[in-house]
């Protein structure tokens, strides 16, 4: 069973991954949309979290 070819083949995809994302950064347009993509995911556990700590309210 020849490990060392699968290692190799896992750090081809690696460094093929990483040389990829190194390109993706010095793009503009790809960090605003990520930043707002974290942006978004944060504020939406903050109001779950939020609605979660409130007891429910009573109705009448």
């Amino acid at each position: 069973m020849p490990v060392s070819k699968t290692l190799s083949a896992k750090n081809k995809n690696n460094a093929m991954r990483i040389k990829e994302l190194q390109q993706k950064i010095q793009d503009e347009n790809y960090i605003n949309f990520a930043v707002e993509r974290i942006a978004l995911v944060v504020s939406r556990q903050i109001v779950e979290k939020r609605n979660s700590l409130h007891a429910p309210e009573k109705t009448y």
